[in-house]
């Protein structure tokens, strides 16, 4: 190539050069053997990569052309490693697929930097997977992150890193594991006098878990007290969804007149211009309690709803995306427009990416609703029934009982109802 240096001074020393060339070929898409083609062996580019040979100049010069690179993309630069500048960008202008992209080539690229320096990089880009409904990805890397965490020896990660992965393996539906992380980091927290918010995260998280396993006893308890022990010093996100929590579980023991007083003060105490995706994932939740009162407030979801997509169709990601629409199709559903739920239901699919295995019951229960309403009752009573027998032998009696009442008020509906 014309732009080759005279000689190789200028490229990365090994180990590093091998490690940005194999990050260089894996973003690409290419094997050891497809790199190398017919200019060397494939043995030859696994000891380069492994840090065991140097490149020559005309190694350099055919790497650059296939690879499609200048020679600069091997040099060593001025400007901190390929990590710091990753984070530096994500700090910058935020999670997206394309920050996703550059921290994962930088990742690669620095296999041998300082641990705290790649569980920051690690933590961002599960973020990013989060946002992105990448739920496999995002769980393998925070088993990835809580490691790293441990090997760090620092308090606070291995607290906050625990919460994390206690979230995602709540929603996969893995109660058992969520509260075994989620009491690791409560000891931890409390043993290294961690920052109250730790404290509070970690306490949020295990109400949610208690929650959604059915233990609305203990979760009602843990939420009582943490309603008591909110402060000022708390910042503003962490007070909303302590407030969102506390009226989560209320609703789900079906005390609906305790569960507005809080959900009405975290609605009103953020304003969307401070966190537009927590704004947003706020009035999703909001609805979805309107929608589950013993006399539901359709009026009242509908308005959230309509609040939310506005802000979904500038900030939200597709995780938000099905939820608010499988909120939707439950809506157009309570308000008889069935051909409507219908519709939204097909445009979710059977087994929508990233959605909670509590929404995918829901939506499981809402379309055999539909087949109630549309005529076909025989196989849509006997898999609520089912649904309903299911979540009552895994001592989630809320759920159960929520399933019961679907099937029983979809049968009081006239058949053929599909007309909006």
């Amino acid at each position: 190539m014309s732009d080759m240096p005279s000689g190789i001074d200028q490229i990365l020393q090994q180990p590093s050069f091998g490690h940005r060339l194999r990050a260089l070929r894996v973003a690409r898409g290419l094997s050891q053997v497809q790199l190398a083609g017919g200019e060397f062996s494939p043995a030859y580019l696994s000891r380069l990569e492994s840090g065991t040979r140097p490149p020559t100049e005309r190694v350099m010069s055919y790497l650059c052309k296939t690879l499609d690179v200048p020679p600069s993309a091997f040099h060593a630069t001025a400007g901190g490693s390929a990590l710091v500048r990753a984070l530096a960008t994500v700090i910058s202008v935020g999670e997206s697929p394309a920050t996703a992209a550059i921290l994962e080539e930088a990742l690669l690229l620095e296999r041998d930097a300082e641990a705290v320096l790649r569980w920051q990089a690690q933590w961002l880009l599960a973020r990013c997977y989060q946002q992105q409904g990448e739920v496999q990805k995002e769980l393998d890397l925070l088993q990835e992150i809580t490691e790293l965490g441990d090997r760090t020896g620092l308090p606070d990660l291995r607290c906050r890193s625990r919460v994390r992965l206690a979230r995602r393996l709540r929603a996969s539906g893995d109660y058992t594991q969520a509260r075994t992380r989620v009491e690791e980091s409560l000891a931890l927290a409390e043993e290294h006098g961690l920052p109250y918010r730790d404290v509070i995260e970690a306490l949020i998280t295990l109400i949610s878990i208690d929650a959604e396993s059915g233990q609305l006893s203990q979760a009602r308890a843990n939420a009582d007290r943490l309603l008591k022990t909110l402060s000022e010093e708390l910042p503003l996100r962490l007070e909303v969804e302590a407030l969102w929590t506390a009226a989560s579980v209320c609703a789900r023991q079906g005390d609906h007149d305790a569960a507005i007083e809080p959900m009405t003060r975290a609605l009103a105490m953020l304003p969307s211009s401070e966190d537009p995706v927590l704004w947003m994932r706020l009035r999703l939740a909001a609805a979805s309690m309107y929608l589950r009162m013993d006399a539901r407030d359709t009026d009242r979801a509908r308005a959230l709803l309509d609040e939310a997509a506005a802000v979904a169709e500038v900030v939200g990601m597709p995780v938000h995306q099905r939820e608010l629409l499988l909120l939707q199709s439950q809506l157009a559903f309570h308000e008889g427009k069935h051909q409507e739920a219908r519709a939204l239901c097909d445009r979710l699919g059977e087994r929508p990416d990233g959605i909670s295995v509590r929404d995918q019951l829901r939506l499981n229960v809402l379309r055999n609703q539909i087949a109630i309403v549309e005529g076909d009752r025989g196989p849509a009573v006997a898999n609520l029934e089912r649904l309903a027998k299911e979540a009552q032998r895994s001592a989630n009696v809320e759920l159960s009982a929520e399933v019961w009442r679907a099937l029983a008020e979809a049968l009081r509906l006239p058949e053929r109802a599909g007309s909006d």
